[in-house]
């Protein structure tokens, strides 16, 4: 499915910090296991925590707009995620902007998502509001 508009609400960490997190967390769990082989006892604390690390690593995330809806996947090592909020539970739409950036509020019922998007964007989420769910109502704040 072709992504109509990718949000900036992406994953959370620049692959530089990935990948410097990521040494970090190699060395500790070497750092831990060259410990307990050499019968120094292990620092479970710095096995604890390189693996955490390496985890968070893993952890990279993904909202976009496409034909059928706002999509959100998360994936990590172990598990893949995709949720998507159909255009036709869409009830309202509320957009907040702060200098360069527009957070957009999806709304349905209660709940809803917000999604961070380029303020330089709004023409073509509006475009694609009034095609995939048109008569929404859309609130600036």
């Amino acid at each position: 499915m072709p992504v109509l508009l990718e949000s900036r609400s992406n994953t959370p960490f620049p692959e530089w910090m990935r990948w410097t997190f990521g040494v970090i967390g190699v060395y500790l769990l070497g750092d831990s296991l060259r410990r307990f082989l050499m019968f120094k006892g292990m620092t479970v604390h710095a096995l604890f925590v390189g693996a955490a690390i390496l985890y968070a690593c893993g952890y990279r995330k993904r909202i976009y707009l496409t034909e059928e809806g706002i999509v959100r996947e998360t994936k990590t090592w172990l598990n893949r995620n995709r949720e998507v909020f159909p255009w036709a539970e869409l009830g309202h739409v509320g957009l907040a902007f702060r200098r360069k950036q527009m957070m957009a509020f999806f709304e349905r019922d209660i709940l809803g998502w917000k999604v961070l998007f380029d303020r330089s964007e709004e023409e073509t989420l509006r475009e694609i509001l009034g095609k995939y769910s048109p008569g929404i109502e859309i609130t600036t704040l």
